[in-house]
């Protein structure tokens, strides 16, 4: 998520929307609240509405840093930096 790489993904945003849209409508059919479900299925439901589909499922963490209007982007090497300067010796 930090290094802000969603390609190639490891699972696609569009398989993780059809997972959740399938665990949603089975929990309607069973009577079961789910309410943190459907808060995800409308992240991800809005993440497909950006065309990120063939991202990594990961992409869908980026609306709510889009709607602040702020940006992620760490190099890689600084993220291995700082993991090395707080690994226990």
């Amino acid at each position: 998520f930090l290094p802000g790489t969603y390609d190639p993904p490891s699972f696609a945003l569009k398989l993780g929307h059809k997972d959740v849209s399938l665990a949603t409508a089975l929990g309607r059919e069973m009577g079961v609240p789910m309410r943190l479900a459907n808060l995800a299925l409308a992240e991800l439901t809005e993440a497909l509405a950006h065309g990120w589909g063939d991202k990594d499922s990961s992409s869908y963490m980026l609306l709510p840093l889009e709607r602040a209007g702020v940006k992620t982007g760490v190099p890689l090497e600084k993220l291995r930096e700082v993991i090395e300067q707080d690994t226990p010796s």
